[in-house]
Order: structure tokens, then sequence, then C-alpha cells
């Protein structure tokens, strides 16, 4: 069976070439994506070896950006494109530990042994692992605070509240507040395990400590519980506890 890689570029010409080159050395290209948007519904859709990422890509999100939400979701290698590598790069990019980088315009000995080597290591830390202890890693998110991007647990996120432009996020009685919306922060989280309470509150059921009609309490706090949301909210309690 080839070896399956995903390529994200939006330089046509670029994409040929690597296409080109993947093929002759026996590889599989399963897809070429020019824009980040989509590009998680086709990578686990695809369930590529390997991704190939242009860290500047058209459309809204980069390639910087989608990596971070592909670290959160697979553990499949990555090997950024850029058309330099120095310290700000490197800066931006060694929270994601990539498996390597290809900087352009590069030759075909360069991309295939870049290719190979993001390869052997991946495989390499897997039988690592495979010879200790299984290793569980909890899903965790990665939110924006001063210039970082924070690692938090989903698990011990208590609640979330929104206000205005702005979404708090509680986690152990610490709060962050983000510059997104309850929305766009829902996508990144499992559906099942958070349900809104309140027009302004969403609650994980795994941290409910008690309920009643008007409330609920979560690490001593109460966050109150609107009527039209009881209902949806109990069938959510009840399924979680079955």
């Amino acid at each position: 069976m080839k070896t399956k890689i995903l390529l994200l570029e939006d330089n046509y010409s670029i994409s040929e070439n690597v296409d080109e080159v993947l093929t002759i050395h026996g590889y599989e290209l399963t897809a070429i994506l020019s824009q980040a948007e989509s590009a998680m519904k086709v990578i686990l859709e695809n369930k590529p070896d390997l991704i190939l990422v242009d860290i500047k890509l058209k459309g809204n999100k980069n390639g910087i950006e989608l990596s971070e939400e592909i670290r959160r979701t697979t553990d499949i290698p990555i090997v950024f494109l850029t058309s330099s590598v120095g310290k700000d790069i490197i800066k931006r990019v060694e929270h994601l530990k990539p498996d390597g980088f290809i900087t352009k315009p590069f030759t075909m000995e360069g991309l295939i042994t870049s290719v190979e080597l993001a390869l052997a290591n991946s495989k390499k830390n897997r039988n690592n692992y495979n010879l200790e202890q299984p290793v569980y890693e909890k899903p965790v998110l990665f939110i924006r605070e001063n210039g970082w991007l924070r690692k938090i647990i989903i698990d011990e996120i208590d609640w979330i509240k929104a206000e205005g432009t702005y979404t708090h996020l509680n986690v152990n009685n610490k709060q962050y507040t983000l510059r997104n919306t309850v929305k766009e922060l829902m996508k990144k989280l499992p559906i099942d395990q958070f349900a809104r309470v309140h027009k302004s509150y969403i609650v994980n059921l795994k941290n409910v400590e008690a309920i009643n009609s008007t409330g609920v309490k979560i690490n001593n706090t109460e966050i109150p519980v609107g009527k039209q949301y009881y209902q949806d909210f109990m069938k959510k309690i009840n399924k979680i506890s079955d």
C-alpha cells in the first residue's frame, strides 16, 4: 500500500511540482487543497500518513492555525512549506513541534529527504510509545493569552459564559477571556459534553455537582438555569449518567 500524503498549497505550479516528484518516488498524493477552511474534513476522510502545509494560505486561516487544529485532533506528522525558515518562523511554530520544513524553492532531493525523515521519525516515535505503557492524551484546546497559545484540558473547563463580543472560559476557578463567539468556541468542543443552561451560560456536564430547577453547582459556584433550557439540559444529564 502506498504512503498517502495530503498537500495544502495555494501556488498551482508548486502543487504540480510536488505531485510529480511524490508520484515518481512511489507516494500517493490523496488531495491538493489551496485553502485551510475545509481541510479538516478532507484530512479526517483521507487519513493521510503525512501532511505538507504551506504556512501562507489564501483565505481566513493560515497554515499555522490549521496545523494547531490538526494537532488537537490527530497525530499525523506535519511538514511546513515556507519561503524562508528564520527565527521568527520557528518561534511562531515551535509549540506545534513540526516534523520538518521544506524551504522554497526546493529540489527534488530536498523534498523527498524531508518527507522520508518525517515519516521515519513519526514511525519511530510511535514504536517507542508502544514499548512503554499506553499514553492516553486528554483532549485539549489551545487559546490565545498574552501572545501565547495556552493549552487547556477540555475536561477541566467548568463553564463558558457569553458576554457581548467576548467569551469567558472558567477552568479550575481561573477565568480566561476570548475574543471568539460562543458559536466559534463550541465548534472545537465535544458537543455531547457541553450543554446550554442559560442564554449566557454553557456548562461541562462532567463537572456538574448538583442540580435543581433554577441552578447548577460546579466547583462551589452556582450557575443559573433558564426555564426554556431545563428540560433539554436534564435529558443530556440523564444520558451522560446512564
